[in-house]
């Protein structure tokens, strides 16, 4: 019987021990987690969308392309709270496009807003790419109160035996 609950209790300690490591590696491998730049914000009309799509360039990330890809028509480009000439210059604009480079070594946020004509704009809806990955910590938890529970009944039963 003691080497039945030594296995149980080891297994149980075995599984709560490599969710907590599997926990722990998934957060710490979420890119924004590691990513200590700029937050990039993307609008239509001062909306959130997922309409406008940004890509920083690998050799400068001080370089952003920031592209339109809704059906709306495009009027222009803003960046709220960002000085032209002092905080960022344009490097190119064309089509549906537009390159920024963030320049004074800027830190803050940067918002791009794509200005749409108003009959084709949608309401604020929310960003899921922006949650934080769903990491097993509720479960992890659960398994190790589970194992901590077996093993104050082999404590208590090996007690009643004695």
């Amino acid at each position: 019987m003691k080497k039945v609950i030594s296995i149980i209790l080891s297994l149980v300690m075995l599984i709560s021990v490599s969710a907590v490591a599997v926990s722990a590696s998934a957060a710490v491998l979420s890119p924004e987690s590691t990513t200590k730049s700029n937050k990039i914000n993307v609008e239509v009309n001062g909306n959130e969308t997922t309409e406008v799509i940004y890509e920083k360039d690998p050799q400068d990330p001080t370089k952003i392309t920031f592209t339109y890809t809704g059906d709306g028509e495009l009027e222009g480009w803003e960046f709220p709270g960002m000085t032209e000439g002092e905080d960022y210059i344009i490097i190119s604009e064309d089509d549906n496009s537009i390159t920024i480079q963030l320049i004074n070594d800027y830190d803050g946020d940067v918002t791009a807003n794509a200005i749409v004509k108003e009959t084709t704009t949608k309401k604020k809806k929310s960003n899921d790419d922006r949650k934080s990955p769903k990491t097993g910590a509720a479960t992890a938890t659960a398994v190790a109160v589970a194992g901590a529970g077996v093993a104050v009944l082999a404590a208590l039963r090996k007690k009643s035996e004695d």
